[in-house]
């Protein structure tokens, strides 16, 4: 093969020398403003190889900076919608999944049918992970296929204790995030135990995000937010939702394109930073 290129476990760099001797193919991929540059060897035993796909590495342009990232090595942050020992968050009731019935037939395997087709009855804002537009305070006119436009955006992972006023403060955040121009800031909160996953928050007084430290998040231009708390608002608020009006900047200037995701998980090995 040409010796245009050398293969790492970090990815591809120009080189004067030759590719290794093992076969691989390379292919370039153009999709809209975004360069993918997909390798495959089908017989490479090394211990960052998985499956065929060796990388997926991508690269567009973000803000006039170019930004790569391999697509074969996602993080899930969500938080998935279950039966069994689901998160649960405002007294909604949890999820189902029924098998449907209509004469003889049923939906279920178990009791006899001939496939699986369950009817699914879920409330998004207390079942698990869900994404909000500013409909969400505004009502129909308004939906995520208007508002979520970027399908790859920056982001920045900062970690804040909730220490000793059990919300996020002002002061808090500002102490974890020095930076200004990710289009997306995650929020993990301090202590990060894993039955996050599965809590019961009702009823518990769940940790928010205080109206200051809102307006920081605003003033720095984020248009994305992620928290892995029930809302960003105190559980019981007289219907207030200031921090959602704070974002939002509702009614006086929507801010139409801005998006806030609640009930998120991020793995403690998952490092702060951009």
């Amino acid at each position: 093969m040409r010796n245009w290129a050398t293969l790492t476990p970090l990815g591809v760099k120009c080189t004067s020398g030759s590719l290794p001797t093992f076969p691989i193919s390379i292919t370039l991929l153009s999709v809209r403003d975004i360069t993918i540059l997909l390798l495959r060897s089908p017989n490479i035993e090394k211990q960052w190889i998985v499956s065929q796909i060796v990388f997926m590495i991508c690269t567009t342009i973000v803000k006039g900076q170019a930004v790569t990232f391999d697509l074969t090595r996602p993080t899930d942050l969500s938080i998935p919608i279950t039966e069994c020992d689901p998160a649960n968050a405002f007294f909604l009731p949890d999820a189902t999944f029924t098998p449907f019935r209509a004469g003889d037939f049923v939906g279920s395997i178990e009791e006899g049918g001939p496939v699986r087709c369950d009817v699914v009855t879920l409330a998004p804002h207390g079942n698990g992970t869900h994404t909000e537009c500013v409909g969400h305070i505004l009502g129909k006119g308004y939906s995520l296929l208007v508002s979520l436009t970027q399908p790859i955006v920056t982001s920045r992972l900062v970690s804040i204790s909730l220490e000793p006023t059990n919300t996020v403060t002002r002061q808090a955040l500002l102490d974890a995030w020095d930076t200004v121009g990710e289009e997306a800031l995650i929020i993990r909160t301090l202590p990060n135990s894993a039955d996050k996953r599965s809590r019961r928050w009702s009823g518990n007084n769940p940790p928010y995000i205080e109206p200051d430290a809102m307006k920081v998040i605003v003033e720095r231009g984020v248009q994305h937010l992620l928290v892995d708390l029930p809302s960003v608002d105190p559980e019981e608020d007289a219907g207030a939702l200031i921090a959602h009006h704070i974002f939002w900047q509702a009614p006086q200037a929507p801010r139409i394109n801005c998006t806030i995701t609640e009930l998120i998980y991020v793995p403690d090995e998952l490092r702060d930073g951009r």
